[in-house]
């Protein structure tokens, strides 16, 4: 009998206690030899041989879930998606969905079933919002004045400071109202003598003790302004917070938004006090404002608001029940309007101030999630996950994260039912992937797009796509904040790389590992990348592959494309490398230093592939693409002789490609403040042997 603090059977990876151990989970008898060496064989990746062992395991014991739960699995893997929801739904309807671990794996699977949906939506939303900002920043700024509603309880040694930072706004046309909240301690009197001579409106209002959330919202109401922003006595506004806001959120129809938080120094005596900038990640993150907030309060101080001051008092103001009310009150108002987050540090929260912090537990994120799936609250925003329209992009979100055990079950199985009934089309069957005979090869050319995470190779795959390349219909879906138009990747593709580094103990930022040439795992790569040029690019006679990951695994991908009938042609992408860093920091996944270590292994994996002269290859500069994409296709179509069209969808590529896509520029000598020594010496060999042969491939091609 399995121990409750060992590893569970079932393969999980959890004790279990935790897993098949757990109150109300159907415990197995135990596991058979058949199915214990069907997970060896799953755990090492040789998909055929666990399939094999978990039908014999089956046929041997029909009762065995857990045999049957994981050979969905392996279907899964496999991509034979609709086998897979059978054997996952058997499993589930035997154990009447009481297992976690098994709802979470279907989850994962529906994930997959929801994408093209999803993720359609998803791209849909992107733009929209993406040009939603556009067009605000466009209209012009609707003139009003700015109401600083602060607020003070027993804050003597602050207020002052927060009064004088509203004094120094370098926006003029303002109001100040001071509401004391029972303060038993020298704030009123203090304040009251700080505005005097102030140079706009300021009063005074003294109140009994009901909560910092109720004086906020008396100062609303007895504010005259147009906008409303608040501030606490113990904070403070950075000089050009009001006029920055106003910039971002005054316009004719009514806006709310918020800034980025900086932490105050408990030891700073005089002046604004120093800050260091909050969570970075998540305050813009990957997905409309909105949605951010359904995760996690990204506004912090609740006084870290500016609003339209009617919108804010329609609204009732701020909920006088939760302490966390500035974040109630944003969750509130993003049913109505998307927020618009000022990425600028321009709240100074002082010592002890509610800031941005971690999730409140996962039962409180899982209720709000549940509500919003439920269509709980009536939502007018579009842009929010409430929005009716926006239910798959939040389900599948939920899914794809491994989520799927906390949803209610009856969501979970009635989603399930809906695409049993949709019968999607299955996989390939095994003998889909076999060697294309060599009397048919060459008849079809694949481009690959080679290049480091960051340098242009999104933009590029677009372009080419747009040119000629085909593509599939199921794409990753465009990120705001990451790639807004799109990453142009096939997700079976991307898939299978990162089930193949896990396999090898990598992943996209640790990949130091050499790739094995021969095995088991080596076999089930090509036969799954076999599996999935057949399935996804059936036919087409000029494909178009792009996942950063081929730079450290382009031998295997150049193996499956041959054996699948595919001549490859590899564009190999380069941009500086400390433009490449600067953006991998940007989106907070490391520092610059660790970017160009890895910008150093990427590309010295690519350049040894192209030296070993395998195929055919060209490079080409980021920057040339943005500058001239024409003459770039064109250079491409000619060295690597693909029938690509420039012209055929110009204007297409025209409105997709902008100059300000490049957001990073950077020169040689700055890569000196980064990093020195042989690490800096070798970034630079090889980025300038990389642009010596860019500039080698833009010459004419010879004939």
């Amino acid at each position: 009998m399995t121990g409750r603090n060992e590893l569970c059977p079932c393969g999980s990876g959890k004790r279990y206690k935790h897993c098949h151990g757990a109150e109300g989970v159907a415990a197995s008898i135990g596991p058979s030899a058949l199915h214990l060496a069907a997970l060896a064989a799953h755990q090492a990746w040789s998909l055929t041989r666990a399939d094999a062992l978990y039908r014999q395991a089956l046929a041997q014991d029909p009762a065995d879930v857990e045999s049957l739960h994981m050979l969905g699995m392996v279907q899964f893997e496999r991509r034979r998606y609709a086998e897979a929801l059978e054997h996952l739904w058997d499993a589930a309807e035997r154990t009447r969905w009481t297992d976690a671990v098994l709802r979470q794996n279907m989850g994962l699977l529906l994930a997959k079933l929801l994408a093209p949906d999803a993720n359609a939506r998803q791209e849909a939303l992107v733009a929209a919002y993406v040009e939603r900002r556009r067009a605000l920043r466009a209209l012009p700024v609707a003139a009003g004045r700015v109401s600083v509603v602060l607020t003070v309880r027993d804050q003597a040694a602050t207020v002052a400071r927060a009064i004088a930072s509203v004094a120094a706004q370098t926006h003029a046309d303002l109001e100040l109202v001071v509401v004391d909240d029972g303060s038993t301690d020298a704030s009123a009197a203090i304040a009251e003598r700080a505005l005097q001579g102030l140079p706009f409106p300021a009063r005074l209002l003294r109140r009994t003790r009901r909560g910092a959330a109720q004086a906020a919202n008396a100062g609303a109401a007895s504010a005259t302004g147009r906008y409303v922003a608040f501030l606490n006595a113990g904070a403070a506004f950075a000089p050009d917070r009001i006029e920055r806001m106003v910039a971002a959120l005054a316009r004719e129809a009514p806006l709310w938004g918020f800034s980025q938080v900086t932490a105050a120094e408990a030891s700073a005596t005089a002046g604004l006090p120093k800050g260091t900038r909050m969570r970075p990640r998540d305050f813009l993150a990957h997905d409309p404002a909105s949605f951010t907030l359904l995760e996690r309060d990204v506004m912090g101080p609740p006084e870290n608001l500016f609003a339209d001051r009617d919108f804010f008092l329609r609204l009732g103001g701020y909920p006088t029940v939760p302490p966390d009310y500035g974040w109630a009150f944003a969750q509130r108002a993003a049913l109505d309007v998307e927020p618009v987050p000022v990425a600028a540090m321009l709240y100074v929260a002082g010592a002890g101030s509610h800031t941005a912090g971690p999730p409140d537990g996962a039962a409180a994120r899982t209720a709000r999630v549940n509500r919003a799936l439920a269509g709980a609250a009536a939502a007018v925003n579009e842009f929010c996950p409430q929005y009716p329209g926006n239910r798959d992009v939040l389900l599948r979100a939920e899914l794809k994260a491994g989520r799927g055990d906390r949803l209610p079950v009856e969501m979970l199985r009635e989603l399930a039912v809906r695409w049993r009934a949709r019968v999607p089309p299955s996989a390939l069957p095994p003998t889909a992937a076999a060697t294309v005979p060599a009397a048919t090869r060459q008849a079809k050319a694949a481009l690959v797009v080679l290049g480091m995470y960051r340098s242009g190779t999104s933009a590029f795959a677009r372009a080419l796509n747009l040119c000629g390349a085909a593509l599939p219909d199921r794409v990753a879906a465009a990120k705001l904040g990451l790639n807004p138009k799109g990453f142009w990747e096939t997700e079976a593709v991307t898939d299978l790389d990162v089930r193949f580094m896990e396999v090898l103990g990598g992943d996209w930022n640790r990949a130091a590992f050499e790739p094995p040439e021969q095995g088991a795992v080596v076999d089930q790569f090509l036969e799954s990348a076999g599996d999935v040029l057949a399935s996804e690019y059936r036919d087409a006679s000029l494909i178009l592959i792009k996942d950063p990951r081929i730079c450290v695994l382009a031998r295997l991908w150049d193996r499956a494309l041959r054996a699948r009938g595919y001549r490859p042609a590899y564009v190999v992408v380069v941009r500086h490398p400390l433009e490449v860093a600067g953006s991998i920091e940007t989106q907070g996944d490391m520092p610059v230093a660790e970017g160009l270590a890895l910008w150093l292994n990427y590309m010295r994996r690519v350049e040894a592939f192209v030296d070993a002269g395998v195929a055919d290859a060209i490079h080409v500069g980021y920057p040339e693409l943005l500058a001239d994409w024409r003459g770039v296709v064109r250079r491409v179509a000619a060295r690597l002789d693909l029938p690509l069209d420039a012209d055929a969808r110009a204007a297409e590529v025209d409105r997709f490609l902008e100059p300000g896509m490049r957001t990073h520029e950077a020169v040689d000598a700055d890569l000196e403040a980064q990093v020195d020594g042989p690490t800096a010496a070798a970034i630079r060999a090889l980025y300038g042997r990389m642009l010596t042969r860019c500039e080698r491939d833009a010459a004419p091609a010879p004939r």
